[in-house]
């Protein structure tokens, strides 16, 4: 017996089943708890230490160590509660621009920098394919 099993709690056995071929026996040691103990003899006692109840009880704290750390919360992600505002700003230029020219939204780059807290656009690039162009010079 090893020094975890000295520690793992005692079960009740419910049922002991042999199993193997001559010479080869081990005995299934079910308990009261649904685990299995596999022994090369059968227990003398009603009660035996059951190794898995200990393995799931440690894996149980570990997992709750876990799941219970402090998450971050979203706003340590963010420059400020105003963020999603600016974001939002800069989405509805880029797409009154896309309307203003006729083009796909995907073919608007804006350059965006941060100044003091908002959002301010640099500059804008407008990606035209040659039917685009044409369009656009062509006379009303």
């Amino acid at each position: 017996m090893t020094t975890e099993h000295r520690r793992a709690p005692r079960r009740r056995i419910v049922s002991v089943d042999r199993v193997g071929s001559w010479g080869g026996f081990q005995y299934l040691h079910t308990l009261e708890c649904g685990h299995t103990e596999s022994r090369k003899r059968t227990a003398r006692t009603d009660e035996i230490n059951c190794i898995w109840c200990l393995r799931t009880d440690v894996r149980d704290e570990e997992i709750r160590s876990l799941t219970s750390a402090q998450s971050t919360p979203l706003s340590a992600y963010t420059d400020g509660p105003n963020l999603v505002d600016e974001e939002i700003r800069m989405e509805k230029i880029r797409s009154t621009l896309a309307a203003r020219f006729s083009v796909p939204v995907d073919a608007i780059g804006l350059s965006i920098e941060d100044d003091a807290g908002s959002l301010v656009v640099k500059n804008c690039v407008i990606y035209l394919s040659a039917a685009d162009v044409a369009r656009i010079v062509a006379p009303r």
